[in-house]
């Protein structure tokens, strides 16, 4: 295509967005008489080029803020007092890169960019934080490879959820991950990876972790249906990591779909010695979408951890509905952590406006305390 003939009528042929989300969450629990109580606003403006001889460019700005009383603790605005809502204020570049395509065969794209593999157990963008977590990165992808999708991921730094304010914020690294991802046919799909992480300023979160996914659906309109996942990894302590880990990950999911019903139940276990900091660890992951949404378990105990849980879901007159229930045990030893009820619901007032509400209750018996967490939430997106 020709070159576009001025500033004009190139950005007249990208893309604009802007997304915003105000949120109130509210965290109980025993033991800590400072409950937080957090309305924070998020805003997204972004922007795509228009491609040229397969080149684009993507702009994305995002903003933190604390409406009226911040009475919780952010991780950054010294209020220790209260519970934690890890959404501390802040402006920042959520992404900035530039990628070239072909789209029948290969992809690069360099620059800040969100990275989500499957289901974001080991690599994701924890997009329900009001700071996103993004990766400054060099990402290659083959589309087609005798049928294999293979992508290849070099991260120099994460971005993390506790922003450009915090120590926390920037996690520098030498981390190279690797997924090839093939259609099984009726099975579904098959993926394979290797996640090595290597992180000098935090140590200990530097491990190799290799694994293998398969998962599928099938499900007939009129009649019942099923979906699955299999899951099974091993990991290993890398670079200077002190802790000695040599521990397996596994899940394995079976879900029933009849009428807009979806009943699935599953295992998941993350394996633990008991030695302190030698469990199987997820560091990069969308950590809230796992092990319960009242957030106990971001951190695997020593003795590991192993989830039993059944969930429900269904949508009736456009209102989305989901209930959880959880039943978290040690891996090493008897321990019987706790259990946890979840449930959740959101509507479309419109296309682009979403609202909702949450709610996660742990009931703890040999691990942490007893913990309620309320959200309700305005989305929109154009």
């Amino acid at each position: 295509p020709a070159p576009p003939a001025d500033w004009v009528e190139w950005l007249e042929h990208g893309r604009f967005w802007l997304g915003a989300r105000l949120r109130y969450e509210d965290v109980d629990q025993d033991g800590i008489s400072k409950r937080a109580n957090a309305l924070t606003l998020r805003t997204l403006l972004g922007y795509e080029s228009a491609r040229w001889h397969g080149w684009s460019g993507t702009l994305e700005f995002e903003d933190v803020t604390a409406l009226f009383d911040d009475s919780y603790n952010s991780t950054t605005n010294g209020n220790t007092q209260y519970l934690t809502v890890a959404d501390p204020e802040g402006a920042e570049i959520n992404q900035a890169f530039l990628d070239h395509t072909d789209a029948e065969r290969w992809n690069v794209r360099l620059g800040r960019q969100r990275i989500n593999f499957d289901n974001q157990r080991f690599i994701g963008a924890v997009a329900w934080r009001q700071n996103e977590q993004t990766f400054d990165a060099l990402k290659l992808s083959a589309l087609n490879i005798v049928g294999v999708e293979a992508t290849y991921v070099y991260v120099d730094n994460v971005n993390t959820v506790f922003g450009e304010n915090s120590v926390q914020g920037d996690l520098p690294s030498n981390t190279h991950l690797i997924h090839l991802s093939r259609s099984v046919g009726p099975l579904g799909t098959l993926v394979a990876y290797g996640y090595l992480l290597d992180s000098d300023r935090v140590p200990t979160k530097s491990t190799d972790t290799f694994g293998a996914r398969l998962s599928g659906k099938h499900a007939p309109e009129q009649h019942l249906g099923f979906q699955w996942a299999a899951e099974l990894a091993t990991q290993q302590d890398a670079g200077d990591n002190p802790n000695d880990v040599d521990e397996l990950y596994y899940v394995g999911e079976i879900g029933a779909i009849l009428r807009g019903f979806v009943l699935q139940v599953g295992q998941e276990q993350l394996g633990g010695s008991g030695g302190p900091g030698e469990a199987f660890q997820t560091p990069l992951a969308t950590l809230h979408s796992f092990n319960g949404w009242a957030d106990k378990f971001l951190t695997t105990p020593d003795d590991g951890l192993n989830d039993s849980y059944i969930s429900l879901e269904t949508t009736l007159a456009k209102v989305k509905c989901q209930i959880v229930w959880h039943s978290f045990h040690a891996d090493q030893g008897s321990d019987h952590y706790g259990d946890e009820f979840d449930a959740a619901v959101s509507y479309p007032l419109r296309k682009e406006l979403v609202v909702g509400m949450k709610y996660a209750d742990y009931d703890a018996d040999d691990f942490a305390t007893d913990t309620r967490k309320f959200w309700v939430w305005l989305t929109l997106l154009v």
